[in-house]
């Protein structure tokens, strides 16, 4: 165990698909734990989300980064006993299959306890274990709907638009994580598991807390908190401004010359300005339409004022302050023509090309090391393959 590895010899049962599940799985990979990704014969569903040159997607690859992964037929009579000398000396296991379908696989919470009674069991679900929408299938999109971020997500065009990032996904992934973390720290006193019901509507909810307070008690204000705050067009591009203080406001005016504004003893402290939002915001955006966002960031920066012109992601993949930070670590792909950023997790190393951190498995490329292990010789594992028990991916198939 170490700073870099705190989690060094933790053993995960990592069942669970798509992101939510297998991020929070690849951050307990990346902390050192041994994740052996579960995954049916034809691969995890993230395999297929978009082109997936040599077995991987962009969800598939971070998602699986670190792990080892045994591909399976879940529904074969052998499958039960694998799995459960897995989990027989597991810390973790991670299941994100519809309230009640991992039960009906025989893999439920109750039996897995009751086999390994250190066991933390995290499940992450669309909606909960409990509930009229229980069975509701639901990704992403579906939660972003749900909770009301996509009402809230209005454009000026008045249409509710959904977040690309898969916010409610990576969101879950993280609480997951937090919530296994410390089941882990505390297990050490008693050597009890726990079982952690996880779910997209719940991590939705901690995600928007700030927005939901504000809506309990009444229709939601979507104008800033502070004025004149917001994004603004320039002469090219666009620019976040944040003026929060008297200071900030004196020093914004003097440096677009708007004497005027200075001069009005109405418009000190936030309340006085937001009454009058919509003249400042008409004021400051006709200045700044006279200069492209690269000349007001830099003039701002210089002032003190917080601000900064909106970037699409390759210009954040290519700015200094992403490159000397090391942000992100460029990994190797087969079939990619370059590498894929990705991001180094905060309080850990640099993920660093070639080692086992950094190697993301395709489907079932472990399964014969990891039947190795449980005491499987060579003519057992042959026999599996061959009467499709188990698969290996090869490049070839």
């Amino acid at each position: 165990m170490s700073f870099e590895r705190p989690f060094e010899g933790i053993k995960v049962v990592d069942l669970s698909q798509g992101i939510a599940g297998p991020y929070c799985g690849m951050l307990l990979a990346q902390h050192g734990a041994d994740v052996i990704k579960v995954e049916p014969l034809h691969g995890d569903w993230a395999r297929v989300l978009g082109p997936a040159p040599a077995n991987h997607t962009e969800f598939s690859f971070i998602g699986s980064l670190g792990k080892r992964s045994l591909a399976i037929d879940l529904k074969c009579d052998e499958a039960r006993t694998i799995i459960d000398a897995l989990v027989a000396d597991a810390d973790v296991f991670m299941e994100g299959f519809r309230p009640g379908v991992i039960d009906r696989l025989g893999f439920g919470h109750e039996r897995m306890m009751a086999l390994n009674p250190g066991l933390i069991y995290s499940s992450i679900s669309g909606f909960g274990q409990t509930g009229p929408l229980r069975d509701k299938p639901a990704m992403d999109p579906v939660l972003q709907a749900f909770t009301g971020f996509m009402l809230d997500n209005k454009g000026e065009d008045g249409i509710p638009h959904r977040a690309n990032t898969i916010i409610n996904d990576m969101s879950t992934a993280l609480y997951g994580f937090q919530a296994i973390a410390p089941a882990l720290y505390a297990k050490r006193d008693d050597g009890r598991g726990r079982f952690i019901d996880v779910s997209l509507m719940r991590g939705a909810a901690n995600l928007s807390a700030i927005r939901l307070m504000s809506a309990s008690q009444g229709p939601l204000d979507r104008t800033p908190r502070t004025a004149p705050s917001g994004i603004f067009r320039t002469g090219e591009g666009w620019l976040q401004l944040v003026i929060l203080q008297d200071k900030d406001f004196l020093t914004l005016c003097d440096l677009l010359s708007l004497d005027d504004l200075a001069k009005d003893k109405s418009l000190l402290g936030n309340e006085n300005r937001l009454a009058q939002v919509d003249m400042l915001l008409d004021r400051v955006e006709t200045v700044l339409l006279t200069k492209p966002a690269t000349h007001w960031r830099d003039l701002f920066t210089e002032a003190g004022l917080q601000n900064e012109m909106l970037q699409d992601f390759q210009e954040f993949l290519a700015h200094p302050q992403v490159t000397e930070t090391e942000l992100f670590s460029w990994l190797n792909v087969d079939g990619q023509d370059s590498p894929w950023p990705i991001p180094n997790p905060p309080g850990l190393p640099k993920i660093e090309a070639g080692t086992a951190s950094a190697m993301s498995p395709v489907t079932g490329q472990h399964s014969n090391e990891v039947l190795g292990q449980l005491g499987y010789d060579p003519d057992a594992i042959a026999d599996l393959h061959e009467r499709k028990v188990i698969t290996t991916w090869t490049a070839s198939a």
